[in-house]
């Protein structure tokens, strides 16, 4: 067998090729289905408990049953997490993937909220978050709006919508894409919170406007403020927002921040962007900098 692809089913760790998926699993059913994806860096995840605490949070508003694992014996989470990465001779840089699902039965109406999970690792190419040299071009996806309901806030396995402005992206030539709320704002990218700068003052959309409570947007929001920036962390951006701005950037767990050069006709900067990149990583990785 490969080295390199052994998962945790249920916190059993088997090599994926042992994985056997009942046919009437929920998630491939009905979506029915949560995800987390987290960074890793030398067995250690950047930012777990954070990422435990919004998963929690996500099945409690979907009705899960939450298992004492996730609660309780969170160590021995990490610990599992810690086998599989040594398993896989992952020993850098690394992506995991945690998808949480429902026990198969019934129809649109579950026979049962007990969960089953599965934790996934792949390598990546740094073993910190690597700021990109090449600045992102981007535009807006208009073909789909994203509603705002309680839903929105939560990384579900039926993520249709950004597979769609993902096709977008890819037939338009683009490295990332704006999304659209239902009242017209602005208010993520397909995989990251969007950020502008103007001056001194940073700016994000509200969590009200519908977007992902990303766990790299809060500690961006919070590394900013502590680095001498005023943090708006409760705006409504509209396109002329984003052509006013000196700098626009996108966070998320596993890249933290990447820099966009240009939306249309409009180029930017990168000096803001690139100095909180180095910031995070000063914090996050003092030993590898």
């Amino acid at each position: 067998m490969s080295s390199e692809g052994f998962i945790s089913y249920n916190g059993k760790i088997i090599h994926k090729d042992e994985l056997k998926l009942d046919l009437n699993n929920r998630a491939f059913q009905y979506g029915d289905g949560l995800f987390e994806t987290m960074h890793a860096s030398g067995n250690k995840v950047q930012f777990f408990y954070e990422h435990m605490e919004r998963l929690i949070r996500s099945m409690k508003v979907l009705k899960m049953e939450i298992p004492v694992r996730f609660t309780i014996d969170t160590m021995g989470l990490q610990k599992e997490i810690s086998k599989i990465l040594n398993k896989n001779k992952l020993f850098k840089g690394a992506r995991i993937r945690m998808t949480v699902f429902r026990e198969p039965g019934g129809l649109y109406t579950p026979e049962s909220n007990e969960t089953e999970y599965i934790i996934e690792s792949s390598p990546l190419t740094s073993d910190i978050y690597e700021f990109n040299q090449k600045g992102l071009l981007i535009d807006i996806y208009e073909e789909q709006l994203k509603p705002i309901n309680n839903l929105a806030s939560l990384k579900i396995t039926s993520s249709i919508f950004f597979v769609l402005a993902g096709i977008f992206k890819k037939e338009n030539g683009l490295d990332e894409c704006l999304i659209l709320n239902t009242k017209g704002n602005i208010i993520e990218g397909i995989s990251s919170n969007i950020f502008l700068v103007k001056e001194n003052v940073i700016s994000t959309p509200s969590l009200r406007e519908g977007c992902l409570p990303g766990i790299m947007r809060q500690k961006v929001i919070e590394l900013a403020r502590r680095n001498g920036f005023i943090v708006q962390d409760d705006q409504l951006i509209k396109i002329q927002d984003i052509m006013s701005s000196d700098e626009i950037f996108f966070t998320n767990a596993i890249k933290g921040i990447q820099w966009v050069v240009g939306f249309k006709q409009r180029r930017f900067y990168n000096k803001v962007a690139k100095s909180l990149s180095d910031a995070l990583n000063q914090q996050q990785f003092p030993q590898l900098i």
